[in-house]
């Protein structure tokens, strides 16, 4: 049987919010690095 604590905090919606944040960021940053890769690169 699964314990329940009471004191546990549930980080996993914090997590997901975070992952959104970082993945929404790099998309947009993604044409500008294509960029310096292309760029600087050769």
């Amino acid at each position: 049987m699964a314990h329940h604590d009471a004191d546990h905090k549930d980080e996993s919606g914090f997590l997901s919010i975070f992952l959104g944040v970082v993945v929404l960021v790099s998309m947009s940053a993604l044409p500008a690095t294509i960029g310096w890769i292309q760029a600087f690169g050769g």
